[in-house]
């Protein structure tokens, strides 16, 4: 199995797994969620755990992006293209900090909702994630 199927095959197992274990702590604790959300709006800076978590999303998508050249996979080249618009997204709003800020605050009532339907669509993607390790292996045998 060459490095980058050993690589992918990490990165997406990984992934999925995160994705659907924190889309599953959103959906069952929004209330939890929302009141970090909430207290984390109060604060002037963004939270240091976003920062943290799209750095390590930075982290392991640009070495996959090299890697799905050697060999050429275009399933590889679009999800770090993917990945990267997610990184870019998450970046513009911590950019934005100030704005994001007030309008969690003015939108509170809404939250649990919102963060349940996001913790859904995380256990969506995290699972359709570990259907790209499995055709990573699949290619691999």
């Amino acid at each position: 199995m060459p490095f980058s199927a050993k690589w992918f095959l990490l990165y997406y197992g990984l992934l999925g797994l995160s994705l659907i274990a924190v889309g599953g702590y959103l959906i069952l604790q929004k209330e939890s969620a929302t009141a970090w959300l909430l207290q984390a709006a109060h604060q002037e800076k963004p939270p240091v755990l976003l920062i943290r978590t799209l750095k390590y999303g930075a982290l392991f998508t640009l070495p996959g992006l090299v890697l799905s050249f050697f060999p050429f996979s275009w399933i590889e080249l679009l999800f770090c293209f993917w990945s990267l618009l997610l990184l870019y997204i998450g970046s513009a709003q911590l950019v934005r900090w100030p704005q994001s800020r007030r309008l969690i605050q003015d939108n509170e009532a809404s939250l649990p909702a919102t963060i349940q339907r996001g913790g859904a669509i995380m256990m969506a993607v995290g699972f359709a994630i570990l259907l790209l390790a499995y055709l990573v292996v699949l290619r691999a045998i």
